[in-house]
């Protein structure tokens, strides 16, 4: 199904149509609101954003113009606004979501925005994964593949044979898959 159709789908068929978003679109704008938001609020406080989301674009679907992005990219543009303004009105004491300034940007192509918004939140959910690791995992994974550490180089740092190094990033590799499964396909 295309844009348009979508867009007709959610004109004659409201229900059918935020359903139709919600199978495509449900996990993204659940794992960047998660990412966003689970530091401080609940499953629930969460749900209730992502619901409010689709609702918004439901009722902003009159408005979307395809020429300048897809409905993917609105919706990730609706998504950052209500994030931000739930967090607010819900931590109206706290500080506010730290997003990076090149998100403030619209390009005039939508893909681009898309992806990057889709690539960073990936990102973000990937090296969160990691910290959960915990030490020394998390150190042995960023050292091994962002620094391309050997795993003599990693255990001389640490004070662990090469053995262990191996085995601790394998066991830390799986751990990843497992959790990060659906974040990056």
């Amino acid at each position: 199904m295309d844009d348009k159709e979508l867009l007709l789908l959610l004109d004659t068929s409201p229900q059918d149509g935020i359903r139709k978003l919600a199978d495509l679109y449900g996990s993204l704008v659940w794992s960047v609101a998660y990412g966003k938001l689970s530091g401080r609020f609940g499953r629930e406080d969460i749900e209730e954003c992502v619901s409010d989301i689709f609702l918004d674009i439901y009722q902003y679907r009159n408005k979307i113009d395809l020429d300048k992005g897809s409905i993917k990219t609105i919706l990730m543009i609706i998504t950052r606004r209500k994030i931000i303004k739930y967090y607010q009105r819900k931590s109206p004491d706290a500080e506010y979501i730290q997003w990076e300034e090149s998100e403030n940007l619209l390009p005039s192509s939508g893909n681009t925005l898309e992806q990057e918004i889709i690539r960073k939140e990936q990102n973000h959910m990937v090296f969160e994964a990691i910290k959960a690791l915990g030490e020394p995992d998390s150190t042995i994974i960023v050292q091994k593949y962002y620094y391309s550490m050997t795993a003599k180089e990693i255990g001389k740092g640490l004070g662990l044979t090469k053995n262990a190094v191996e085995k601790r990033a394998k066991r830390a590799l799986e751990k990843l898959r497992r959790d990060c499964y659906g974040i990056i396909q």
